[in-house]
């Protein structure tokens, strides 16, 4: 739902651009990139933003969109020197790839041009003129097991700072969320952790009706859960609503509509499509699932995993 970009400081330096024009078309595609699916890599440990604060007005305009937004992620130098011109910040793109997979690795259009035999290397000129930029969608479809949902989400997990899980029916007395606990293990990186909550609805549907399960029972059903959690050192929040209706993935980076929620499909179930929303909504959810809103129905709240 998210993909990876690299961008070299000069493709944000008017100078060297072709035109006025294809400089502001440029900028304005990184732009929606920016509003949609990307992700920007501040390369060696944030070198790669101050590089930008150097750059020109627009260079550092785009870093504090980006950051605004929270999509960008701080990666360990991976050259042992620290680039000193375009081509130096696209040798260090090219060798975080492989770790931090991008989509594309965008330059000015005349290192672009010298890197053309070299298919992730783009002009910042030419973004939307890219095969990838035609394919680009909101949604994507997504087989109903725990590896796919892992590798659609993995940009998500490891690098939001809040994740919150909705869907009235994660259970884990259910068989189909027995794998559930896989995406809480994969949320955050050794050396940060992000707030994991779980937003359910506070009944069980039993016999066609929708029955209330007290606190202590639902605290007793997510004990084993909790087990695992502690043993990676982690935890999470698990917030029970009187209803709960769509299911989605929110974060601080993106919210995801999820119409099958986390349960996995058993034998040959079809894929889900899976639909990203657009940023008012992302906060609008966000607001929503506060245990203080009034526009649904708070029950209680309960921790499970580390301390």
């Amino acid at each position: 739902m998210l993909a990876s970009f690299a961008v070299g400081p000069g493709a944000l330096d008017n100078t060297r651009a072709t035109s006025p024009n294809a400089f502001d078309s440029g900028v304005g595609c990184l732009n929606d990139l920016c509003q949609a699916e990307g992700v920007f890599l501040d390369m060696r440990d944030g070198a790669w933003g101050l590089a930008l604060e150097r750059t020109s007005h627009t260079a550092r305009e785009f870093w504090a969109f980006a950051q605004g937004r929270r999509r960008l992620i701080r990666v360990a130098p991976a050259l042992p020197s620290e680039p000193d011109n375009d081509e130096e910040w696209l040798w260090e793109a090219q060798a975080v790839h492989p770790n931090h997979p991008c989509r594309a690795i965008i330059a000015h259009d005349g290192l672009a041009t010298q890197y053309g035999d070299t298919p992730v290397v783009v002009s910042i000129e030419r973004l939307n003129s890219a095969a990838w930029w035609r394919e680009r969608s909101p949604s994507m479809e997504v087989p109903r097991s725990t590896s796919a949902y892992l590798k659609a989400l993995g940009l998500v997990l490891r690098h939001a700072n809040l994740l919150m899980f909705i869907d009235a029916n994660i259970d884990p007395c259910a068989r189909n969320y027995d794998e559930f606990p896989q995406l809480l293990l994969a949320a955050g990186t050794s050396h940060s952790r992000p707030s994991v909550q779980i937003h359910r609805a506070s009944w069980r549907r039993r016999r066609g009706e929708n029955v209330v399960q007290p606190l202590a029972q639902w605290v007793e059903d997510f004990a084993a859960w909790g087990h695992r959690l502690a043993r990676a050192g982690r935890r999470a929040d698990v917030f029970l609503w009187e209803d709960v209706h769509d299911r989605y993935l929110v974060s601080d980076m993106v919210a995801i509509n999820l119409p099958y929620g986390f349960d996995v499909g058993r034998g040959s179930a079809p894929p889900t499509t899976w639909s990203r929303l657009g940023r008012k909504d992302q906060e609008r959810l966000q607001r929503e699932y506060e245990p203080g809103c009034r526009l649904r129905r708070f029950v209680n709240q309960f921790s499970i995993g580390a301390e």
